[in-house]
């Protein structure tokens, strides 16, 4: 009895080509997943007030601070878009802001809760129609003390899944009937 070398070339054909397929589509819905997971809605305190309610959260995003790193996220309480770090904020320099895709940059000196927290509650309805249309935003922050002073710090955060969270956030946390997920 002869045993045949095993060759991969024979698998190339039609079964190996399903599997392969068969893999990036399911990559290619776990990547999709991930994304969608970038932002949620859930009950919980409102950074500025306390007060538990339904939020609007993106995941933390790492940022340098002048001494090593700090979490930054973006938070909606439905009033206003909250910028929470656990560093202090610098704005002495007039250039704490936010921008979305290639629309002009929307500026706020606004700080609470410790100088931690930057607040944009201006034309709040127009902001909503940016974030939720738009594909990145983008943070603009200065941390304190950094001496010597030294720059504004980009912070990116990509917007998709910020509808969905939105619309679960106006359905008190609940995914919208027929959504099939979770908002949290």
């Amino acid at each position: 009895m002869r045993i045949q070398p095993w060759r991969p070339t024979e698998l190339i054909g039609g079964r190996m080509r399903f599997w392969l397929a068969a893999l990036g589509v399911v990559g290619g819905v776990l990547v999709a997943g991930l994304t969608q997971a970038a932002w949620t809605a859930a009950s919980k305190p409102d950074p500025l007030t306390r007060q538990t309610q339904c939020l609007v959260s993106s995941d933390p995003q790492s940022a340098p601070d002048g001494y090593g790193t700090t979490p930054v996220s973006l938070v909606f309480t439905g009033a206003s878009l909250l910028v929470v770090t656990e560093s202090e904020l610098d704005s002495s320099f007039a250039d704490l802001q936010l921008a979305i895709d290639k629309n002009p940059p929307i500026r706020s000196a606004q700080l609470g809760h410790n100088k931690m927290i930057l607040v944009f509650d201006r034309d709040v309805p127009d902001l909503m129609r940016l974030l939720r249309t738009g594909r990145q935003a983008v943070v603009y922050l200065r941390f304190w003390p950094t001496w010597p002073a030294t720059e504004s710090f980009a912070i990116p955060f990509g917007l998709a899944g910020f509808g969905k969270a939105l619309d679960a956030m106006n359905h008190h946390c609940q995914p919208p009937s027929g959504s099939g997920r979770p908002a949290s």
